[in-house]
């Protein structure tokens, strides 16, 4: 897949797919892509920051030490502890997921191959399916998936293949019988030559006893003076 790419230091990348056809991007078109994705274009490769960098960068910023609180009695009670964030992909997370969507995925339809979804993908992988759909959305296109939509391909793509091969037997059957026939011509060709031999043989014997009742009937004409 030829894209366009941005690489942040801390080993993340974002894809901006190349466009098909005669008409080519803008170069406008390119940091604003990257833009849209909540990336910094910085003026040089080194101030390129992804968006979770920047959240970082931002959380250190804004984090202050927060006060515990004390009850009435003087007691400290502990605040209670954030929930654990869902996880993040890693820059070879992201690679494999991109990896297995451009192999599945058909770009000139813009939709997955037959019979594949962002779940079937996620399953293959061991992902989440949020880090498929993010992928997909960002670099391939939509989804394209509809289940009647798949079960019509799927069918149709069966029947398709019963067509090929019957027309693969059937062009077969005409080949062997063309052979056949073929052969039937090449063996009464033969049977008539050998009957012609025949038909020939038989009237040089007839006029060969013809010859020689003449020469019977001449000898016993002089044998009987």
């Amino acid at each position: 897949m030829l894209a366009y790419r941005i690489t942040c230091s801390c080993g993340a990348v974002c894809f901006y797919p190349l466009k098909r056809g005669v008409k080519k991007r803008t170069p406008e078109s390119i940091p604003q892509h990257f833009r849209s994705f909540g990336w910094q274009v910085g003026t040089t490769d080194r101030k390129d920051r992804c968006p979770e960098c920047q959240k970082r960068l931002l959380s250190a910023r804004e984090i202050k030490p927060m006060p515990q609180k004390a009850d009435t009695g003087g007691t400290v009670v502990p605040l209670t502890p954030k929930a654990e964030p869902p996880k993040e992909m890693t820059r070879a997370d992201r690679r494999i997921v991109n990896e297995k969507i451009a192999d599945v995925y058909d770009d000139g339809a813009e939709r997955y191959s037959l019979g594949w979804t962002d779940k079937r993908v996620a399953d293959d992988l061991g992902v989440p399916i949020a880090w498929v759909r993010e992928e997909r959305d960002r670099y391939f296109g939509p989804e394209g998936s509809n289940p009647l939509l798949d079960e019509f391909l799927m069918a149709q793509a069966d029947v398709a293949a019963s067509v090929a091969l019957f027309q693969a037997d059937r062009a077969a059957l005409g080949a062997l019988v063309d052979a056949t026939i073929s052969q039937v011509k090449a063996g009464c060709a033969k049977v008539t030559e050998f009957a012609d031999g025949i038909r020939r043989r038989g009237d040089d014997l007839d006029a060969r006893l013809r010859d020689l009742q003449a020469l019977a009937r001449r000898v016993e004409k002089e044998i009987g003076r």
